[in-house]
């Protein structure tokens, strides 16, 4: 964000408001603060701010089931993560991860709508067309959308029935598309960049595989974007790894690549030379080094992710030669060596399987992945067989199916 330029416009929307919407800043004692009062943009730096931390709490509440659900880890530790491990899922269990994916969306979306209503009552649409606050927070609706419709089965949005996942596609193309054209009004190119990475991974959903490519060319290799974390707003996958030992790198496909730096991972030993095991008591601690800190960020977009799904697209056209020169490209940043081109789309697509899971190792991304290529059948080239014998997708919630009169009889809450 150009912070100069967001504060001369907010200046110049706040002098066409009335002078009660400024009590903000005359604030007399400690408080909640009302909710009349954030329709002022000086207030806006302070709600983007929320889209951010709850987009946070969202991708790290579903980042650590994902990725025992996934395989990305193992479950060696005492809390009871139920049957998730093994690819079954209880709506029970999911209240918490429903909940902070739709609060981190609803944040974002409603945030949106508050912004757009005040620049609009203030006699000032321009200036939400070209607010990069504007553009940040369609970028975190995009994202939140993206999140839901990858990890759930099925959804319902603020209350209503029952809708397919796809649904969230649809936002976050739109999400994305605004974000786009906002943030390229406001000069924030980070924004614009990051959502046509978002963007690209929504049309592989939708099928625009052209769409895909063409977005994700305006991706350099070295962009990333994260969700950060903090000393106090932890990464829990960094929590529960180096100050506990209870999720291991230890019997996933990842054990047999100890020198991927896209996923890396040490074993822990005791004083006395034998391998440390994890909370559980049993399960060998070969610890995830990805996410070193409690501070480290997930990426929610990155340049080698983008040249990925273009070597996917490749594949997807018979085109090996060209799919393997796009991953060893990716490899390349990470000064890896170079992979064989494989000889027939079978082992190219065996191979592209592990090399796109590393790429994306505990990103929640996995499941999105998983599923698109399970979901295509034996007969196709890109099968994945991972989800056999295994669910999908996470159910609706246990909590959201008992307050929501609308799902009253929905497929998605039978049983609950």
């Amino acid at each position: 964000m150009t912070k100069t330029g967001t504060l001369f416009r907010l200046l110049a929307v706040a002098a066409l408001l009335p002078l009660g919407a400024c009590d903000l800043l005359k604030v007399e004692a400690p408080g909640r603060i009302a909710d009349e009062d954030l329709n002022n943009p000086i207030a806006f730096d302070g709600l983007v701010a929320g889209m951010q931390y709850d987009l946070a709490i969202g991708y790290d509440t579903n980042n650590q089931d994902l990725s025992l659900f996934t395989g990305e880890l193992w479950h060696g530790g005492s809390y009871d993560f139920g049957d998730l491990p093994r690819g079954i899922t209880d709506p029970e269990d999911m209240n918490g991860e429903w909940q902070d994916g739709h609060q981190a969306r609803w944040t974002a979306e409603d945030g949106i709508r508050r912004m757009r209503a005040t620049f609009e009552a203030a006699g000032a649409p321009e200036l939400f067309e070209s607010d990069a606050g504007v553009a940040e927070a369609y970028m975190y609706a995009g994202f939140a959308n993206r999140m839901l419709g990858e990890v759930f089965c099925a959804t319902a949005i603020d209350g209503g029935g029952e809708e397919s996942n796809t649904v969230h596609f649809e936002r976050a193309d739109s999400n994305f598309t605004r974000a786009i054209e906002v943030g390229g009004r406001a000069g924030a190119q980070s924004i614009v960049t990051a959502a046509y990475g978002g963007r690209a991974t929504i049309k592989v959903w939708m099928g625009d595989w052209a769409g895909a490519v063409s977005d994700a060319q305006q991706v350099d290799i070295g962009f990333q974007r994260t969700v950060p974390y903090t000393n106090e707003i932890a990464n829990d996958i960094s929590y529960e790894t180096n100050q506990r030992f209870e999720f291991s790198v230890w019997g996933t496909e990842f054990e047999n690549h100890p020198d991927d730096p896209r996923a890396p991972w040490q074993i822990v030993f005791n004083s006395d030379g034998t391998i440390t095991n994890g909370a559980n008591g049993s399960t060998p601690m070969y610890q995830q080094l990805k996410y070193p800190s409690l501070a480290s960020g997930v990426p929610l977009i990155d340049g080698t992710e983008m040249l990925m799904l273009r070597a996917e697209a490749a594949l997807r056209t018979g085109d090996i030669a060209g799919a393997f020169a796009l991953v060893n490209e990716s490899r390349g940043s990470y000064q890896m060596d170079p992979l064989d081109v494989p000889g027939d789309i079978d082992t190219a697509w065996d191979v592209f399987h592990f090399e796109k899971g590393a790429e994306t190792w505990m990103e929640t991304r996995r499941i999105g992945d998983l599923r698109r290529w399970f979901e295509a059948g034996p007969s196709a080239p890109e099968y994945n067989s991972f989800f056999e014998g295994r669910e999908t997708c996470f159910p609706i919630s246990d909590e959201e199916c008992r307050v929501n009169d609308n799902l009253d009889g929905a497929a998605a809450c039978a049983g609950t």
